[in-house]
């Protein structure tokens, strides 16, 4: 029960940290977040389009082919410094929560999962309000480009799945 907890908590710390980071941009260092993403987050008025730059920024391509940024024509195509972040904290709250070490890790990947089918998702139905369409080409697609880019969130969820689940283990 509590590998579950975590899995959803590291889910939703993750999303809330890179949500608040790109509200408030504008004072964040270029380093951490370009400008440009804070620019084209903060000139989107309608939240789903903002969860969705957000998932850009959350799930990058990792190879260098299509993302989901690319897809939506919003948000960002490559890595930043604000997705390893996020997802690091994620997996250490996932970790802490899950208390164990092989607990913790597999509360951390299946949140990186669990918010690649929530993006997926999102992206899909921004694109297209069609239900029926949802197995079809360009939503298999979608579904490729989240999960390619899940490459480096995964890696950055781990470690701190693993250092979570270290500190909180029983001893």
């Amino acid at each position: 029960m509590s590998q579950l907890i975590g899995t959803l908590v590291g889910l939703v710390v993750g999303f809330a940290i890179a949500f608040v980071v790109l509200t408030l941009g504008t004072i964040m260092p270029e380093a951490l977040i370009p400008s440009s993403i804070v620019a084209d987050f903060l000139s989107r008025p309608d939240l789903e389009l903002r969860l969705a730059i957000v998932g850009t920024v959350m799930y990058p391509s990792a190879f260098g082919s299509v993302s989901i940024g690319a897809m939506l024509g919003l948000g960002t195509s490559s890595w930043t410094v604000l997705m390893f972040l996020a997802w690091g904290t994620a997996g250490l709250v996932a970790g802490l929560l899950a208390r164990g070490v092989v607990e913790g890790i597999f509360a951390a990947v299946f949140s990186v999962i669990l918010g690649a089918f929530l993006i997926w998702l999102l992206v899909f139905f921004i694109q297209t309000p069609d239900f029926g369409a949802l197995f079809s080409v360009g939503s298999v697609l979608i579904l490729e480009a989240v999960f390619e880019g899940s490459i480096y969130p995964l890696i950055g969820v781990a470690i701190g799945g693993l250092l979570g689940g270290g500190i909180s283990r029983e001893r």
